[in-house]
């Protein structure tokens, strides 16, 4: 389905402009708490600012009836992913995810899936293969099921906007947009081949 994407242009502008400030600053010898406190926060502003700047676009599309096919549906849906795409053209690997929220997931995750529950959880994940590989503004195949995330492993990530949902691919962790169906950023290797020895 072909989109106008009249408007598009100056949207981008909002991308682009998302702050590339981290938490990397905190002073040295600030509790722990607060550095991991801030750091969640500069991510969770990334995600916000994304969510505004997306609901621009899809505001963009055609309005979907209430009795909307599933051909329709899915047409919406490809054309959102689309406009995100282009808006994000120049999207890398760690502008939501930053570096300093990938190392507190790794550091997080590393006692997540320690000892059995955290084998369970592993087990639970790679219950079916997910052979994806992250791919920045890629939409995620309709063909390959969603990994399902575990509770415990959910309770320590910060809380998202409703369009938005945590995935796992293989050990990757990913962020995705649930309407668009398009990979947003990821974790590579977030789950560790093996968690810290127990104590």
């Amino acid at each position: 389905m072909s989109v106008p994407l009249t408007g598009c242009c100056a949207v981008m502008v909002l991308f682009v402009g998302v702050s590339a400030s981290t938490t990397a600053g905190a002073a040295a010898g600030q509790p722990r708490v607060n550095a991991t406190a801030a750091t969640e926060a500069e991510f969770l502003r990334r995600v916000n600012a994304y969510v505004a700047t997306r609901q621009k676009l899809e505001a963009m599309l055609p309005h979907l009836p209430d009795s909307a096919t599933p051909q329709q549906i899915d047409q919406n849906q490809r054309a959102l992913g689309e406009l995100v795409a282009q808006a994000r053209a120049d999207a890398k690997a760690g502008d939501l995810f930053t570096p300093d929220m990938q190392q507190l997931i790794r550091r997080l995750f590393a006692e997540v899936f320690t000892g059995k529950a955290g084998k369970d959880a592993k087990a639970y994940i790679h219950d079916e293969p997910h052979p994806v590989t992250p791919e920045i503004n890629k939409r995620y195949p309709d063909t390959v099921p969603l990994a399902t995330m575990p509770l415990r492993v959910l309770a320590e990530l910060p809380k998202l906007p409703e369009e938005l949902e945590y995935r796992f691919v293989a050990n990757h962790l990913i962020l995705m947009d649930v309407h668009a169906h398009l990979i947003l950023d990821y974790v590579l290797n977030a789950i560790p081949a093996t968690g810290p020895a127990k104590r």
